[in-house]
């Protein structure tokens, strides 16, 4: 339907750019570029998700830290947590800056 209005059309602007759309359209290089482009705009979402997830996950033990940190020792935190005790350890210190 896209051709027959494209014929149709008086408009030597429009018969060009639909001619030059054809191109690209049939264009190898064009298709390989835009895949990759696809490709890139993919990694880059997971990669940004990935990176929310971790500060997410940082935010929530850094708030589970600061709550037990008055009634628990840090060895029972990590346990409680279930991480080293080093983290818990640079939790804390993050807090009191």
């Amino acid at each position: 339907m896209q051709k027959e209005q494209s014929r149709e059309c008086k408009s030597k602007r429009i018969q060009e750019m639909h001619r030059r759309v054809c191109q690209i359209k049939a264009s190898e290089k064009a298709e390989v570029k835009y895949m990759q482009s696809w490709e890139e705009k993919i990694l880059i979402k997971q990669a940004g998700i990935a990176e929310g997830e971790q500060i997410g996950r940082l935010k929530e033990k850094t708030e589970l830290v600061k709550k037990l940190s008055n009634k628990f020792s840090i060895e029972q935190i990590a346990e409680m947590l279930e991480i080293d005790i080093s983290e818990v350890e640079k939790i804390i210190k993050e807090i009191a800056k």
